[in-house]
């Protein structure tokens, strides 16, 4: 799963499905890292 077709980003907060915000300063963390897909180039 770890090719070029994504890159990681590094958010402060998530928004949960129902709405709900985690701050990653509640769990000692500066962020969460995520894996964001890469924008195709035509």
């Amino acid at each position: 799963m770890d090719n070029d077709s994504t890159h990681i980003e590094f958010v402060t907060f998530i928004t949960l499905k129902d709405g709900r915000r985690i701050y990653a300063r509640e769990y000692g963390k500066k962020a969460f890292p995520i894996r964001v897909p890469n924008k195709k180039d035509n």
